[in-house]
């Protein structure tokens, strides 16, 4: 039988009998063999089927990486289940409802970042997704030393018929994809296309793959998951941590003598930053397997000289493909890694597409379409137009890439973060690309932003290695970039917001960049007066009133206390009594504008009547009230030639009006 028509549960067993007394999973120094892991996924999956577990039945695990977890994993696809993979570092109300989205029954609570403070706020965010409490478990229970021990003959058929009536391409698995840019799907994955993907990737590393790895990835990850499997197809030990902290990693690491590494490029980066890393490390990794690739070639060729022999190989993938798509050769030179995301995984297929030409020649951007065994069972309770597998059986990914000669995929960017300025397409990566060639710069993201003029803005977030100055930087870019690709602004970071996966939190950082843009373009337009308000009044007594109230109520809004907003209707008043009375024609407008200025707030007033000046109104009572409560006057001219009358009031010293109107941002 093929390895991919197997199931969990026979690739568990056939691993057991093979391998039994080999180590299977290392956790915070605690082990357990490939013949006790199966032996307490068995009795997981025996409690469930005795607490009324039916097969398809769907169950919620929620914990840190752990032998736990594995062993929860296990028993509930042995049990015939589905198990839906959550986050550990959610919130409650997350949990609920992603639960509910796919009509879990069943939970087990490992630890994780709710439960290891309150275990009853964990039970209550399931319960709330409509799981009953009775069928939440404890996922430590079934990693007890007291669970190892093989079941007996009768309660091993037991097991064993429920788990043989799971179909290789039954959904066994749901994954939701991470949210930074959307909201969560879930995905559906089957053993088929799990173990056809670990297939295919060990195919690629074969005789390179060692004995022990550090999975320094979330096992509630598409792809932390898959490579567990691709290491377990060979025996070998797999050592994990709750928590992905460089030190830990570090000490497992060294102290296990581990040769294989899997994770993301912020993970191993942070290592380089480690004391010990060289003393440690160096010449004792030798397979570093990458998700995600590097922030720069650089980094990775700096990385990998540090390795002392050691390879990094990169990927590329998604969870909708369970998830790997393409991915690079140990024997790949590190000029073509450094730069690529490696060849297709064999067995399937990858394309160029575009829209209304079909498939890309070698070497044209488009987008990357994938067809294969690992492709998902689709999106749970999604409609068929909004799955992205088609009709012929491409998988859209959404994503821009293109073919070199030799077949190695260089990845170009999201089809969504393409940025329309003016209506030209320009793809962040490519500018990404040039800022992250300056030696001062460690990281780049590149995003667009709404603008009332272009559509789109380019906005630069950048984390420094030294300082550059801003006009040095532009004048750079210029040389490489068409002007309208340079970015309006460069925000400086010291780091980048990451999600529990140890990948860029995008969501995150667009939502601070964009807080971060309004106050500067708050900043430019309080500087030369932001205009709040702008009214058109008929020249009729009536209109004085209510204009005089609104702007009473605007000055208190802004800080001015009662003496003072006293002072600013009575000027107002006074001004439009003078206007109506004296200055144009019977049917006139007077138009009054609020601007809100960086220390004072302003009322500007146009009319189309005879222009004065105030200090002139010698015989204007009018006049004379209003220089006396103003904290300055003076006159302009409107875009038509009109006469502009300004009429300023200090704010308080305690007012800040660029707070205010952050604050009220944040309220909205």
């Amino acid at each position: 039988m093929d390895l991919k028509q197997k199931t969990f549960s026979e690739l568990l067993r056939v691993t057991a009998l093979e391998c039994g007394d080999s180590p299977a999973i290392n956790c915070r120094g605690a082990e357990v063999t490939y013949a006790q892991l199966k032996n307490a996924a068995d009795r997981c999956a025996l409690k469930l089927i005795a607490s009324g577990f039916q097969k398809g039945d769907k169950a919620v695990l929620w914990g840190f990486n752990g032998i736990e977890w594995m062993v929860s994993f296990f028993g509930i696809v042995q049990a015939g289940g589905v198990a839906a993979l959550m986050n550990y570092g959610l919130k409650a109300p997350d949990v609920a409802a992603l639960s509910k989205m796919v009509d879990a029954s069943w939970g087990f609570i490992g630890g994780n970042t709710i439960s290891i403070t309150d275990q009853n706020l964990a039970v209550k965010a399931l319960t709330d997704g409509g799981v009953p409490v009775g069928h939440v478990f404890p996922a430590a229970a079934f990693a007890s030393p007291d669970v190892f021990a093989p079941l007996s003959t009768e309660e091993l058929a037991v097991v064993e018929a429920r788990a043989a009536e799971v179909d290789p391409k039954d959904t066994q698995v749901i994954i939701y994809t991470t949210g930074t840019t959307s909201l969560p799907k879930a995905v559906q994955q089957s053993s088929f296309s799990i173990l056809s993907n670990a297939e295919g990737s060990l195919m690629v590393l074969g005789k390179d793959v060692g004995k022990k790895l550090c999975l320094a990835l979330p096992t509630f990850h598409s792809y932390g998951l898959m490579v567990s499997f691709t290491y377990m197809l060979t025996g070998a030990e797999i050592f994990l941590s709750p928590l992905l902290k460089p030190d830990t990693l570090l000490q497992i690491i060294y102290e296990n003598k581990i040769t294989d590494m899997c994770s993301v490029g912020a993970i191993y980066g942070m290592l380089t930053t480690m004391p010990e890393f060289e003393e440690k490390l160096s010449g004792q990794l030798g397979l570093c397997i990458v998700g995600g690739g590097f922030t720069t070639p650089v980094e990775m060729m700096r990385f990998e000289s540090l390795l002392g022999g050691g390879k990094l190989l990169c990927g590329y993938g998604q969870t909708e493909c369970s998830p790997v798509i393409t991915v690079e050769a140990y024997d790949d030179p590190l000029e073509k890694r450094a730069v690529s995301v490696g060849r297709s995984l064999p067995n399937h297929e990858v394309r160029i597409w575009n829209e209304g030409t079909g498939f890309a020649e070698q070497g044209e951007v488009g987008e990357i379409v994938v067809k294969g065994p690992s492709l998902m069972n689709g999106y749970y309770g999604l409609p068929e137009d909004q799955q992205p597998i088609d009709r012929d059986g491409w998988l859209h990914t959404g994503d821009l890439g293109r073919f070199e000669p030799d077949g190695m995929l260089r990845f170009a960017g999201r089809i969504k973060d393409i940025i329309i300025r003016s209506g030209e397409n320009i793809s962040p990566v490519e500018i990404e690309q040039a800022l992250l060639e300056q030696p001062e710069i460690a990281a780049a993201k590149v995003m667009g932003a709404a603008h009332p003029i272009w559509g789109e803005s380019v906005e630069a977030c950048i984390v420094l290695r030294a300082p550059i100055d801003e006009d040095v930087l532009r004048d750079r870019l210029k040389q490489k970039l068409a002007s309208f690709k340079i970015p309006s602004h460069f925000f400086i970071y010291d780091t980048f917001p990451l999600n529990e996966n140890g990948k860029l939190n995008q969501r995150a950082l667009h939502t601070d960049m964009i807080t971060r843009l309004y106050e500067v373009n708050l900043t430019e337009a309080v500087n030369i007066g932001l205009q709040i308000l702008d009214l058109k009044l008929k020249n009729r007594s009536y209109t004085i009133v209510p204009a005089c109230s609104m702007i009473e109520q605007l000055a208190d809004q802004l800080g001015f206390n009662e003496e003072d907003e006293g002072r600013i209707r009575l000027s107002v008043e006074e001004m439009l009594t003078d206007r109506i009375n004296n200055a144009f024609e019977e049917n006139g407008t007077i138009r009054l504008e609020v601007l809100l200025m960086p220390d004072w707030l302003r009322l500007r007033f146009t009319d189309t009547g005879r222009k004065y000046s105030l200090e002139d109104e010698e015989g204007s009572l009018s006049a004379k009230i209003i220089l006396a409560n103003v904290d300055s006057y003076s006159t302009g001219e409107g875009e038509k030639g009109e006469t502009q009358y300004c009429l300023d009031y200090q704010y308080s010293e305690e007012f800040n009006v660029k707070d205010y109107l952050m604050s009220y941002r944040e309220i909205r």
